[in-house]
């Protein structure tokens, strides 16, 4: 079987999906890997890694477009990788397909094009094992942005997150008790910060509660207790996800002009369409700008800003599902493992998620 690794710019985007280490699980085992020119280099991992591996260098994205069975992308499909898509092909990325255009699911199901969703891969017990390890990520990352914007000069209030005797510590709320709220609760706890976790789930607050104990404050996400809690805090971050569907809004506009002036709002819920109404994607290269008087945060491909660390832990994860794929053919794969079925956001262009249908107003 073929796969191809595409490089992607876009975005700022500077991950790779598979690392040469990775690749090698593929090759030895009778397979082809073909990588575009520069794929890896930005995470630290030279054409010649790869070909020192047994990949195959290549220098066109349409080359590679061409001569793969499976498709390994981190940005989403567009309209603009449909043209170049070969009828019938596999496609392995981070799509939240409820945010695409209606062309774009309808390109899909034009070219029966199996589309594998990363982030909805999900185990038997309802774990996710790609999104997890990437919103592990996000969640540790949430402090060193939080605390970049919130002490900045001269955006920022010159704010720090923990404290000194005399001077109480940055009020942190967190929207979302999943991966990502407990990873980044644990983070902004080891700086000395006041944390307050909100969800709807009860058991994934006494989770959080029984891992972090009194060192945090869980609080039922009702939407009186949001709107209190997010104007007395310096920092919010939302990590809220609705598996395969947009985010809803929670935090309404009149909500963040209650906020404190200059505080800081990261919205990891916006590669989802966002769980505030005053966010928009931004890139890396330009991350914030300031509504309403709080400083807005809302990178979809947060985790490219530590591509290596996050490159090599997505094809750690990735490996095992892609050697399925490859040893059992794509059909037998997506029958017998679950994870892989559960991710299916098409199938030979038939839609597997039904929200969807919904969402664009389109019937397969």
């Amino acid at each position: 079987m073929n796969f191809g690794i595409l490089h992607e710019s876009r975005l700022n985007e500077r991950r790779v999906c598979l690392t040469p280490r990775g690749a090698t699980s593929l090759i030895k085992r009778g397979h082809n890997v073909f990588v575009e020119s520069g794929a890896g280099v930005s995470s630290g991992f030279a054409d010649q890694n790869y070909t020192n591996k047994g990949a195959q260098i290549v220098f066109s994205s349409e080359e590679i477009y061409g001569r793969s069975d499976v498709l390994l992308k981190l940005l989403p499909v567009n309209e603009e990788c449909l043209e170049l898509m070969l009828e019938s092909q596999t496609v392995l990325t981070f799509q939240h397909l409820s945010v695409s255009s209606p062309e774009v699911f309808k390109g899909l199901t034009e070219k029966k094009i199996t589309l594998i969703g990363m982030e909805i891969m999900e185990e038997e017990d309802g774990s996710r094992p790609i999104l997890n390890i990437m919103s592990e990520l996000a969640g540790q990352m949430a402090p060193i942005i939080a605390g970049n914007y919130l002490g900045r000069d001269p955006m920022g209030r010159g704010v720090l997150l923990g404290s000194v005797p005399g001077v109480a510590p940055a009020s942190v709320v967190i929207v979302g008790a999943g991966m990502v709220g407990t990873s980044a609760a644990k983070a902004f706890i080891g700086l000395g910060a006041q944390v307050h976790v909100l969800d709807k789930n009860i058991e994934q607050l006494r989770i959080i509660k029984n891992v972090l104990g009194d060192r945090v404050t869980t609080i039922y996400a009702n939407q009186p207790a949001v709107e209190r809690c997010i104007a007395f805090a310096d920092v919010v971050v939302t990590s809220i996800l609705e598996r395969g569907a947009q985010t809803p809004q929670i935090i309404t506009r009149e909500m963040v002009k209650k906020m404190k002036y200059l505080s800081v709002l990261i919205d990891y819920s916006v590669d989802e369409g966002g769980a505030s109404e005053t966010s928009r994607p931004t890139l890396l290269s330009d991350p914030v700008y300031i509504d309403e008087g709080v400083i807005h945060y809302c990178v979809p491909n947060v985790t490219s800003g530590v591509n290596r660390t996050t490159s090599i832990a997505l094809s750690n994860v990735l490996s095992k599902y892609l050697i399925q794929i490859a040893e059992m053919g794509i059909e037998k794969a997506l029958k017998d493992s679950h994870v892989l079925k559960k991710g299916l956001y098409t199938m030979e262009g038939r839609n597997m998620q039904p929200v969807l249908n919904r969402l664009f107003g389109i019937k397969i």
